[in-house]
């Protein structure tokens, strides 16, 4: 049987290449253009100072901070600080499976991340970044590997989810109204969002209360059942959200305010014109019945949104193979501008190893320990 890289032949197909994780490079860029606009962005932002080991000694070690390298195509954990819930293990786990699979070698590198949803603007990886947040560089979210504590799951689960309920909510029969359900936070863009639609016909919306046995029986519905419904709302969280991917599991037309936070895919994300995948409204959601009324009255158009939606995300972009695929461009793109890293420290005239392989790190969770 003919392998998956031996199958791929340049064109894109999703029935055949969603779950390969082994396109070489070559093949990443025939198959995702466009998908890494921000590992160029920030290529291009150090071409002229490149990264140094004093650099990342000196960044601040908050919660969530990991520092890694790849050293011989083994990933290391080297440092880390705090957790957040399971969001690094997810990471590491998911640039593990990048590495792994990887057709070619890749380079050695050093790193930080962090996994908090809000990193000041310096040089560490991390899931989001505001525009005048020039230093960082984007990794993909926890998500695409797992969410457990919401009970999300993998983002692949949620897509192959969404695509067997679309088999009964195909388009004509998805109920014609705007959907939303979230934890408010106390955030304005998401507080606001409930008085603005309170009472209308085309909305429901609802905030849920994870510590509320009522809301959590009558008002969550798993994410594969948003794709009952035409227009899904989406908005940002303390910093970026992660639900926009899993609202473009469906082919659902995607509502969401103007964000102030950007993530690794987002430059994918267009508002108008014949390739529009989603529909943008003021942050005051002030157009937002506008907009609904004109989806509602042009049903066809609305359609062809939701199809570019589902064609570019669930069924490109956001899949296993775009994923490795981006995970091994930022480690290319970071080596191009960074140092080559030590394997080895000295202590005492003694060479000792600098990081933990990860493979042990993760059934560990922790750097040291004593046996048993």
């Amino acid at each position: 049987m003919p392998s998956h890289k031996e199958l791929f032949n340049g064109r894109w197909d999703y029935e055949r290449d969603a779950e390969n994780l082994q396109l070489n490079s070559q093949q990443c860029e025939q198959a995702f253009p466009g998908l890494f606009k921000e590992v160029e962005r920030s290529m291009k932002h150090r071409n002229a100072s490149h990264i140094t080991a004093s650099e990342l000694d000196q960044l601040p070690k908050w919660n969530g901070y990991i520092r890694a390298m790849i050293f011989n195509q083994q990933l290391y954990v080297i440092a880390t600080e705090g957790a957040i819930y399971s969001r690094g293990l997810a990471t590491l786990h998911a640039l593990h499976r990048a590495i792994l699979s990887s057709p070619e070698a890749l380079p050695n590198i050093e790193f930080a991340l962090n996994t908090d949803d809000h990193v000041p603007s310096m040089t560490i990886w991390s899931y989001a970044r505001r525009e005048e947040d020039v230093d960082l560089w984007l990794m993909p979210d926890f998500g695409h590997w797992s969410w457990p504590e919401t009970k999300v799951g993998t983002l692949r689960e949620v897509q192959m989810k969404a695509e067997s309920n679309e088999e009964t909510w195909s388009w004509p029969f998805k109920v014609p109204t705007l959907f939303w359900r979230g934890a408010t936070m106390g955030l304005e863009v998401r507080e606001r969002l409930l008085r603005v639609t309170a009472g209308k016909p085309w909305a429901d919306v609802k905030a849920i209360y994870w510590r509320e046995k009522g809301s959590m029986e009558n008002d969550l519905k798993p994410m594969p059942d948003h794709c009952q419904y035409k227009y899904l709302a989406h908005t940002e969280g303390n910093s970026y959200s992660g639900r926009l991917k899993y609202l473009q599991s469906c082919k659902s037309v995607v509502i969401s305010h103007k964000m102030d936070w950007i993530q690794h895919y987002h430059p994918l994300l267009t508002s108008s014109g014949t390739q529009q995948n989603f529909v943008e409204v003021q942050r005051d959601y002030s157009d937002l019945e506008e907009k609904i009324t004109w989806l509602r009255d042009n049903d066809e158009a609305a359609e062809i949104i939701a199809s570019n939606s589902m064609l570019l995300f669930r069924e490109q972009y956001l899949t296993p193979a775009a994923e490795v695929c981006y995970w091994r461009k930022l480690i290319r793109g970071w080596s191009t501008v960074s140092f080559e890293p030590e394997f080895y420290s000295i202590l005492d005239g003694q060479k000792i190893w600098r990081g933990l392989p990860v493979e042990s790190y993760l059934l560990e969770r922790r750097l040291e320990w004593d046996p048993y």
